[in-house]
């Protein structure tokens, strides 16, 4: 259970939320380190997972050419 805690001036106030299960995990390898990530999509989101993978990729081919 994951809590948050959000403060101002006047008051505190937490807030707790249940864990979600992630939507899908990567998993790769690198030398001797496993690295392991959960993904999570917004149900809200008007942008496509392919959208987002596409962008991803054309920006870190803009990075490459500079």
């Amino acid at each position: 259970m994951n809590t948050t805690k959000i403060a101002t001036e006047t008051q505190t106030m937490t807030a707790t939320t249940t864990p979600r299960t992630p939507d899908g995990t990567l998993t790769t390898q690198i030398d001797n380190q496993t690295f392991i990530v959960e993904v999570f999509f917004n149900p809200n989101a008007t942008e496509t997972f392919q959208d987002k993978l596409l962008r991803v990729i054309l920006t870190e081919e803009v990075r490459a050419t500079c």
